[in-house]
């Protein structure tokens, strides 16, 4: 059984791994780490597979108190940004929100790559605001839809 759960905990530990990515205006949080199922962690592009979903865990540590967090994936594609995925964050944050000042936090997305987005390369940004509109977390990463 012992064999077993090693197994088990290293292929998790194996299928997400820290990725290069750009910082592009973190402000009232510290980003510490992005990690992207099925990207190898020193990958200059990640590959969204058509028809699957891509699992993606940013890791970060609140400057301030808060309260709520909304998140948007975008990808630019052709110099246009065109929108993925717009939603409440906190649902997907651990600890819950409202999270406090100094507080490392995970949140996790899931994004599904439809078998109709075409096979092109792009770049992803997710940018999570506050109430405010002020930034906790934003990234960029290469990615190529296959």
């Amino acid at each position: 059984m012992k064999i077993f759960c090693v197994a088990v905990l290293f292929s998790v530990v194996l299928m997400t791994r820290a990725v290069m990515y750009k910082d592009c205006g973190s402000a009232t949080c510290v980003l510490n780490s992005v990690d992207v199922s099925g990207c190898a962690a020193d990958a200059q592009t990640c590959n969204f597979v058509r028809g699957q979903t891509a699992n993606m865990t940013l890791k970060f540590t609140t400057k301030s108190d808060v309260n709520n967090l909304k998140n948007n994936v975008q990808g630019l594609v052709g110099g246009t940004w065109v929108p993925f995925q717009n939603k409440d964050a906190c649902p997907t944050i651990t600890p819950a929100c409202p999270v406090p000042s100094g507080t490392d936090a995970t949140f996790t997305i899931s994004i599904v790559v439809s078998k109709l987005y075409p096979q092109i390369g792009l770049i992803i940004e997710d940018k999570m605001t506050d109430s405010t509109g002020a930034v906790c977390t934003c990234f960029e990463l290469q990615a190529k839809i296959v």
